[in-house]
């Protein structure tokens, strides 16, 4: 993944939408970000399988509702397809107990839609955390492969 703070390249967003009017508000908040982006809009279910295996995100916006199919399918479509990426919930209404529900599930944030202002700083925090927790995980695999490799025995004793 591109490196988020140094904002070279665009980010590319997978948006997952299907009122023309609420992708216009999402894209209008995302211009006032200062960030450098490009955006696929899809609104089914066929846009969305194709955005993720041919568009390659770097981060996932999803409607709850949708005509076809809702957020808890687009997030367990994103990380069927091997995509391990933010995915944020952006959505008209939400009670605590679903935020709770579809944040276990694996998203990393929710935006309800008439806060969009937060939309921007949303998407910088989900890409820089999950910047962190990738270089964590590479760490870990490292230090994990060169104890297992090593030909040194260590030992601990109380």
């Amino acid at each position: 993944m591109k490196c988020v703070m140094d904002m070279k390249n665009k980010i590319r967003i997978l948006h997952l939408e299907d009122e023309p009017a609420d992708a216009e508000l999402v894209s209008r908040e995302l211009n006032k970000g200062n960030f450098d982006f490009e955006l696929l809009l899809v609104s089914d279910i066929t846009g969305f399988k194709n955005g993720l295996l041919e568009y390659e995100p770097d981060i996932i916006l999803s409607d709850h509702s949708l005509a076809a199919f809702d957020s808890h399918l687009a997030l367990r479509m994103t990380r069927a397809a091997g995509l391990d990426v933010p995915f944020i919930l952006v959505t008209a209404t939400m009670s605590d107990e679903f935020a709770a529900a579809i944040m276990k599930e694996g998203a990393d944030d929710y935006i309800i839609k008439d806060r969009l202002s937060r939309l921007p700083k949303a998407v910088l925090n989900a890409l820089a955390s999950w910047e962190v927790k990738k270089e964590q995980e590479k760490s870990e695999k490292l230090f994990r492969a060169l104890i297992e490799q090593s030909t040194d025995m260590k030992s601990l004793q109380d």
